[in-house]
């Protein structure tokens, strides 16, 4: 394995020893480390021209193509700090981050150029916006700085499936660290092969899928992210024989419900799928590996932004563990240099006690940038870090999500974790996608549980969409114990999800408690449109 301070170091070590090695493959054509080394020394020349210095903001917003990482690392290596977003934020969103990350310049390409013009205008702060065009110089380099490890490597923004998104303040070491433990957890070598869909603008698809496999100089296959069609996933990996890729659980999902035909699909070569970035569900495990032909390749894993991103990888062809009730399957023990401990307010509990997970890594960020109030809200002075997440550990420490703080759904007294909820209403037929939230209620000082279901195409008669809306309510009181007090039938894609797919279940609050679903919404529970 590669060991390097800096990124800029991991990947000018390869580009020494194996110039002529592919990085990466997309859309059939191989990018040479060497490649990237000459292309990134272009981007960086065309970055400095245009007034970039050490230490600026550089935001890129691209699709998974080559020039991302020219941006990418010519911004490294003249010391500005690259801050990778998703093009699908909307102007005022866009806007808001050019400006709480300060940056100075913005690089995309002639598809979202005027989006980004637009949210330029509200950003003072922005001098220029670029398209890789402007950066292809033969310009003589400048003096280019020696990045230390303790240096800022980039700006990850959070995905925002709680809140507003916030910028993740990375170090080179932070990242360097992570991939090492990463690679080494799951197992990666020369001889695997990974392909990704994941978009660059997310931690799971930048980090660890293009910045871990040059740890062991694993071969990288890249294409675009497609949701509503993921069949090109599925034969890109059975084309190049690939041994490894990764996906939240609904990209699994996705292939279960919308790949009908599996013929010309060959996955036998596959040693393993992660699955992370929401809720593991043992339900898609089985389903994908019984429709494709594969067993025990599917394993969860567990990180978060704040982290960089790897915190516990279940081991390969390692036999999944569920924990005693049977309702939860572990993420695996925490990765080497990971330490993770479950706590209740100032509390550590013991095994089996579900409280938050609290971790300390060589990955754990530096802050929030620009925002210390938040940073110290979330990060300890002794390195220990609250997730929001909740979880336990088992007696052999084991670790094992079971939901987001702030989603848990309070009836009566019980907590109800939203995915459980989720799990019933999504295997009943006719259901695409749900959502379950909470809404405070007055009279009963409690919560009130609200399903919001969308529903297949062509499911718009009246007498069917209420005898749905009774299953629904039915499958949830027999499992649960609970009966939804709304159920709300809605078109598809309403749902918001963030950039990398969570259900933005704080949004979907705010618009039901709104009346914000408008002419999305088919059918409400009780028989009418609201």
């Amino acid at each position: 394995m590669t060991k390097a301070e800096t990124l800029t170091d991991l990947i000018g070590q390869r580009a020494s020893a194996d110039p002529d090695t592919p990085y990466f493959h997309l859309f059939d054509e191989a990018i040479t480390y060497g490649a990237l080394w000459r292309e990134s020394a272009r981007h960086a020349a065309g970055l400095a021209r245009s007034g970039v210095e050490r230490g600026d903001k550089v935001c890129l917003i691209y699709p998974t193509c080559a020039e991302f990482f020219y941006t990418f690392f010519g911004a490294l290596r003249l010391g500005a700090i690259p801050v990778p977003l998703y093009p699908t934020l909307g102007v005022e969103g866009t806007a808001n981050i050019f400006r709480d990350s300060e940056a100075k310049v913005v690089v995309t390409i002639g598809w979202f150029r005027q989006g980004v013009e637009e949210a330029g205008g509200g950003a003072g702060n922005v001098r220029a916006i670029l398209e890789p065009s402007d950066l292809e110089t033969d310009a003589p380099l400048p003096g280019l700085p020696t990045a230390r490890e303790e240096d800022i490597a980039f700006i990850q923004y959070t995905s925002g499936s709680t809140g507003h998104p916030r910028g993740v303040v990375l170090s080179h070491a932070n990242v360097c660290r992570t991939v090492e433990f990463m690679a080494e957890a799951a197992q990666l070598t020369r001889d695997d092969t990974v392909v990704s869909w994941l978009p660059l603008y997310h931690d799971m698809g930048l980090i660890g899928c293009a910045f871990t496999p040059p740890i062991s100089g694993s071969p990288l296959y890249l294409l675009p992210p497609d949701l509503k069609n993921p069949r090109p996933w599925l034969e890109l990996i059975s084309r190049v024989r690939a041994t490894f890729t990764v996906s939240p659980d609904f990209g699994y999902r996705n292939c279960v419900r919308n790949i009908q035909d599996t013929s010309g699909l060959d996955l036998s070569s596959l040693k393993q799928a992660l699955s992370g970035a929401e809720p593991v569900r043992l339900s898609t495990i089985h389903a994908f590996e019984e429709k494709f032909g594969v067993r025990n390749v599917i394993t969860p894993a567990y990180g978060l932004a704040e982290a960089t991103l790897g915190v516990a990888i279940w081991p390969r062809a390692v036999p999944l563990r569920s924990d005693r009730s049977g309702r939860f399957i572990s993420v695996g023990q925490p990765c080497r240099g990971v330490s993770v401990r479950v706590m209740q307010e100032s509390q550590v509990l013991g095994a089996n006690a579900e409280g938050e997970i609290c971790v300390r890594s060589p990955g754990v960020m530096q802050g929030y940038y620009n925002n210390p109030e938040a940073t110290r809200q979330v990060l300890a002075p002794d390195g220990w870090l609250r997730t929001g997440d909740l979880g336990f550990l088992d007696d052999e420490g084991y670790l094992y999500v079971t939901g987001r703080l702030k989603d848990l759904i309070l009836l009566g007294g019980e907590n109800i974790i939203p995915v459980d909820i989720e799990e019933i209403v999504d295997h009943v037929p006719g259901v695409r996608y749900s959502a379950a939230v909470g809404l405070d209620s007055e009279r009963t000082g409690t919560q009130r549980l609200h399903v919001v279901a969308e529903v297949r195409e062509g499911l718009a008669d009246r007498d069917a969409l209420s005898l749905l809306v009774r299953e629904i309510v039915q499958r949830v009181h027999h499992a649960r114990g609970h009966r939804p007090a709304k159920v709300l039938l809605v078109r598809p894609s309403t749902i918001p999800k963030t950039s990398s797919g969570k259900i933005q279940r704080s949004r979907l609050g705010q618009m039901i408690a709104g009346s914000e679903l408008g002419d999305r919404l088919l059918y409400a529970s009780g028989g009418h449109r609201e």
